[in-house]
């Protein structure tokens, strides 16, 4: 087993909490909107999310496209009528953006995994949503830095997202760097697109190992350890 020095951690569903993030920030711009939010909103929402991030790491559409055209579907599935796309988009970011529900157990991971590795963040997420998120939590003081596909202009699994990356740390021998995230298509294709070591984080053990993306898979933060 290799002692990796640097590890690119992804954010979304390995570290934050998304569904209780996205559950909360839906509900609150619909709210100040006085729209109505139920669990059958949320879930169709989130389903329309889902599908656009997987169509803009597949580059089928932009940032900007995915921005608007979740909240237009959302309306014409479940308020036809209701006119104020920009605005439902514009507060929902506004409202993600003050989500910092971590993975129970995540800081307490993070600290340790600092303790013994170089650790960095790698996100897809909106520049305006991660910065703000993170600056409401107290696990920076763990991470060496953030890099945002936003800020940089390519998503991930883009080799080209993790080309700057690389370039970027201070460790350059590739087989000490690991990848860690809950995504085949966007951390573990990434990974291996870079020529990385790859892990998975599964807490529901839903991906049958061996897998072709992953060199290991994780249940919870802290089994990373042992790496």
């Amino acid at each position: 087993m290799m002692n990796y020095t640097s590890v690119l951690m992804d954010a979304d569903d390995t570290i934050f909490d998304f569904p209780k993030c996205e559950y909360t920030a839906l509900k609150n711009t619909l709210n100040i909107h006085q729209l109505v939010f139920n669990d059958e909103v949320y879930h169709t929402f989130s389903k329309i999310n889902s599908d656009l991030w997987k169509q803009l790491e597949l580059k089928k559409i932009t940032r900007y496209d995915l921005r608007i055209q979740r909240f237009q579907e959302l309306i014409r599935k479940c308020f036809d009528g209701f006119e104020n796309c920009d605005m439902l988009a514009d507060e929902y970011v506004n409202q993600l953006s003050r989500q910092a529900i971590l993975i129970d157990g995540a800081a307490s991971a993070l600290e340790k995994i600092s303790s013994c590795a170089d650790l960095y963040i790698i996100t897809n997420g909106l520049k305006v949503v991660q910065r703000g998120r993170l600056k409401r939590t107290d696990i920076t003081r763990f991470i060496k830095k953030v890099y945002i596909s936003d800020e940089i202009g390519i998503n991930k699994p883009d080799k080209a997202f993790f080309d700057f990356v690389l370039s970027d740390i201070p460790e350059k021998d590739l087989s000490n760097i690991i990848v860690v995230g809950d995504s085949l298509s966007s951390d573990m294709q990434g990974g291996r697109n870079a020529g990385l070591t790859t892990c998975l984080y599964d807490p529901k053990d839903r991906v049958v190992m061996p897998h072709p993306l992953c060199d290991f898979k994780i249940k919870n933060l802290e089994e990373l350890l042992s790496l």
